[in-house]
């Protein structure tokens, strides 16, 4: 009977240690922790939790799989849609369960007025895996055929077709759905400003239009500005002067921070206005309504020169070179 006891007892002294065990390791283990650094878990429709939780232990987004499984179980998992889920490692139990339950996260695209196709590709380096790169953005942005908008046909590239704005990504996604839902935006705002795909405005075509209106929003960088610019652009067209246009110089030598040479300025591309005349053959980056608009309804003037001058807000415009060149002289260029 003794013996009975003593063995009872040390039964009973196993179990509450084991209990006091689980206790203190869940403590420590479901605590969030201050030390930890980004993590894409990735869930593919059909995925059991399991093999979510598994995912979520070899990522040491939890640091003991079997206790989160056992919390998750007490809390009610429900469903875990498949999509991409942004965490941290040593998440914490009860903040990666409302992750979880909270619905796969969408990536903020934010693409700006006069973004270039890489620059654009460039935003998606943080997606997950291969779908959605950046590397594969521009190689489907390369596949003309494989896209419909009304201003593609006789396009060779997608450059300034893509319209500038926030989008709300799936990280999941494909290139092509996102590339076609950019091409969407463009016809819609492109149409709601009045720009027609066979219309014809101030002696250009509508392709022109894009082309000019990417130029004036590069040179102006302030929707204020852009009639203003776009006028000296069709001036500079109608009297057969070149744009010389710093814009198209560097867009030709992808040269968009540091000062423009001597060399870059004769740059034999067909993109640099200085050293062609007329319009580039394609727009230099992405286009809002606010640049159509600039095109299609210019400002009044007959300036033929302009240039951000050291001091003054905006840019200011002239009708001759000497003009511009005292300009210069009293203020300074601004850098």
């Amino acid at each position: 009977m003794h013996r009975l006891r003593l063995f009872i007892l040390a039964g009973v002294t196993v179990v509450v240690l084991v209990v006091i065990t689980l206790g203190i390791s869940y403590y420590f283990e479901s605590r969030p922790s201050s030390e930890g650094h980004s993590v894409a878990v990735v869930v593919d429709p059909g995925e059991s939790v399991n093999a979510i939780v598994d995912q979520l232990g070899d990522a040491l987004v939890v640091r003991s799989p079997l206790l989160f499984k056992a919390y998750a179980e007490i809390k009610g998992v429900g469903v875990i849609d498949a999509g991409v889920y942004f965490m941290r490692t040593n998440e914490g139990y009860a903040r990666t369960l409302g992750i979880l339950t909270g619905g796969p996260a969408s990536l903020r695209l934010n693409v700006l007025p006069g973004m270039t196709l890489t620059a654009i590709a460039a935003e998606l380096k943080g997606v997950p895996g291969e779908g959605l790169s950046g590397a594969s953005f521009l190689r489907q942005s390369n596949e003309l055929d494989a896209f419909h908008s009304p201003f593609l046909p006789g396009r060779s590239s997608l450059e300034g077709l893509l319209y500038p704005d926030t989008y709300f990504v799936d990280p999941l996604g494909t290139p092509k759905e996102l590339i076609q839902q950019m091409l969407d935006r463009s016809t819609q705002e492109f149409e709601s400003v009045g720009l027609m795909p066979t219309g014809t405005y101030h002696g250009l075509t509508a392709d022109q239009v894009i082309v000019a209106a990417s130029i004036a929003e590069r040179e102006a960088n302030t929707p204020s500005g852009y009639a203003k610019v776009a006028r000296v652009i069709l001036n500079r067209l109608g009297d057969d002067m070149p744009l010389e246009m710093d814009s198209t110089v560097r867009f030709a030598t992808a040269n968009y921070s540091n000062p423009i040479t001597g060399t870059q300025l004769q740059d034999a591309s067909a993109y640099n206005t200085y050293t062609h005349r007329g319009l580039p053959p394609g727009p230099i980056g992405a286009v809002d309504a606010a640049g159509i608009s600039s095109v299609l309804h210019p400002a009044r003037g007959t300036w033929l020169y302009f240039v951000a001058l050291r001091g003054h807000r905006h840019l200011s415009f002239f009708d001759t070179f000497a003009e511009q060149q005292a300009a210069i002289a009293q203020y300074g260029e601004r850098s």
